[in-house]
């Protein structure tokens, strides 16, 4: 079976899509087999993996298969068994493909602005999802939050120290790593496949390169129960 990492937060401008376009490249780039199911009608990942395939740099390692439905997703979760890793970009709301999807999933990871609407929503979606797993009779998964989009001017602000209290309160895990906003990470969403496709003569990618490394290796040691050493080792 592959290991399954599931990307959801019902409110839009989250940035999933983008997470789990980081996430396919980085287990890409280290030889697995990567699939990203597209279950969200919007189709950015679809959009993104179709764009770069016509500017000829097709996502290299990385299939993008479409479940625009719940009964379409079931069908192509059972059928993935050929590859490594499997990324979930789930719908933007909270429906039964979103549950389903993080039921599934050996990571669920919720991207989250640095604000309080963003963080509320965020923990809606789990306290919904504990519900759904208790009537399940299943254990509640591993889930991660990850501030998307951080500002280094987000540091030692109100608004932040506010968000981590309140996560904290609510006894949610929270990366410690942070997607930061970056303009390449923009440009490779936009069709220019992952980012070791893109040129490493430009600064500006080194640097995504190595935020995206170190988010990524903090979420794989997460999804194995781990530390990001013994996960990485």
């Amino acid at each position: 079976m592959p290991s399954i990492f599931a990307v959801a937060n019902p409110k839009g401008g989250s940035g999933k899509a983008t997470v789990a376009i980081i996430l396919s490249g980085e287990f890409a780039k280290h030889g697995y087999s990567v699939a990203i199911v597209d279950a969200d009608p919007q189709g950015s990942s679809y959009q993104w993996h179709a764009s770069s395939v016509a500017r000829g740099v097709s996502p290299n390692g990385i299939d993008l298969i479409r479940a625009p439905d719940e009964k379409a997703l079931d069908k192509v979760i059972e059928r993935l068994d050929a590859y490594d890793v499997v990324v979930i970009d789930t719908p933007g709301y909270y429906g039964e493909a979103l549950i389903q999807s993080a039921l599934r999933a050996d990571l669920l990871v919720l991207p989250c602005k640095v604000h309080t609407f963003d963080a509320s929503q965020v923990v809606r979606t789990l306290r919904n999802l504990e519900r759904h797993a208790e009537d399940a009779k299943l254990p509640m998964i591993q889930h991660r939050v990850l501030f998307n989009e951080y500002d280094s001017l987000d540091r030692n602000t109100r608004p932040l120290r506010e968000v981590v209290a309140y996560l904290d309160g609510e006894r949610i895990p929270v990366c410690a790593n942070a997607l930061y906003r970056r303009v390449t990470y923009r440009t490779m969403t936009s069709g220019h496949g992952t980012l070791y496709q893109m040129s490493d003569k430009d600064e500006s990618v080194r640097k995504a390169r190595y935020n995206a490394d170190q988010v990524v290796r903090e979420l794989l040691a997460a999804s194995q129960g781990t530390t990001t050493a013994e996960a990485t080792a």
